[in-house]
Parts: C-alpha cells; structure tokens; sequence
C-alpha cells in the first residue's frame, strides 16, 4: 500500500528516456512522489510542476519508500511539494547533469537555483525533514536517488 511521501520511479520509453538511460546507467528515467491517493506530483519538463495520475505510469514504475519517515513527516515532505506545485522546470539542472554523466568531476559545480528537475524536487522535500537520501550528490539522477540507502524498493506498479 502506497503512503503519502513514497516515490515512484518511471522506467521511461518515450522521449528523452533513451539518452537518460545511457548517461545514467539506470533503467530510471523519471520519478515523481505520492501526494494524497492516486495522485502524484511531478516536476517534468515542458510543464509546470504538478499533479499527475500514479494511473499514467501503470506497467513503468517502481514503488520505493523510506521506513524511517514518521506520519508527521510524511505530511510535511508532501505539504514541501504541493507548495512547489506551479514551479518552473530546472533545464539548465537537467543539461548540467547530462554533462556530468559525461566528464564526471571535471565538471564544474551547479549552484543551483529555486527550480527543480524530478529529483532534486523529492530530495529536497526529504530533506527539509532531516533525510538526507543521498549526502554526497546534492543533484542526483533516479538511478542514484533509487540507491539511496534509505529507500527500500516496495513493489512495481
């Protein structure tokens, strides 16, 4: 059973998921997180931030969740996100980690800005809890939010 707060990884088909694919090393393309039943909230590029049916990636997803989240702060990493809703893509963030999949260190470093791409969405949701799903990579791919240590894989949907 899904709680407010679990994230679901899209192992992606169309549009940009091959090349994400290839830089990432990941079958993750996408992720977005559960907000009330049924309905996820997204950041995705050509849209705003925003709702989303969990019914949309039927057959493509991955339920993952984090054990150690209490109901309260389940409820405040969701209240994060729905004031997120309406936010602008990050597509500089998104270039940026394209190219370091590509040079790895010899990238410079991204300062970031108050938008988001999927990842940096929930990561910084967790973290304005105190979880840190993962400490050494302030931008991470899917591929690397979905091995977090902290996250534990709960079913396909």
């Amino acid at each position: 059973m899904l709680q407010p707060g679990d994230l679901v990884f899209i192992r992606g088909t169309e549009g940009l998921a091959g090349p994400i694919k290839k830089f990432t090393r990941s079958p993750y393309t996408h992720i977005a997180g559960l907000a009330i039943d049924g309905e996820l909230i997204e950041s995705q590029a050509l849209r705003r931030t925003g709702y989303q049916s969990l019914e949309t990636y039927r057959g493509v997803a991955d339920v993952y969740t984090c054990k150690v989240l209490s109901p309260e702060q389940r409820h405040q990493i969701v209240d994060f996100v729905k004031r997120e809703v309406g936010g602008k893509y990050d597509y500089f963030l998104f270039g940026w980690l394209a190219f370091r999949s590509l040079l790895g260190n010899a990238m410079p470093s991204y300062f970031g800005s108050k938008r988001h791409i999927c990842t940096t969405l929930w990561a910084d949701a967790y973290k304005q809890v105190g979880i840190e799903l993962c400490p050494h990579t302030p931008y991470p791919t899917p591929g690397e939010l979905s091995a977090s240590k902290l996250l534990q894989h709960v079913g396909s949907f």
